[in-house]
């Protein structure tokens, strides 16, 4: 993530954030989440 810029780098870990700690989601939602947006910027498992 070091590679974003502050700006973009902020806003991905608010969402990333969000995403993590909600009561909302069931955990399955919330790890393709963390998946999801783990490959959008470039980060593969």
């Amino acid at each position: 993530m070091t590679l974003l810029p502050e700006k973009q780098k902020a806003k991905y870990r608010a969402f990333y954030d969000s995403a993590r700690y909600n009561d909302i989601l069931d955990p399955k939602t919330t790890l393709m989440l963390h998946l999801a947006s783990a490959m959008a910027i470039g980060c593969y498992p």
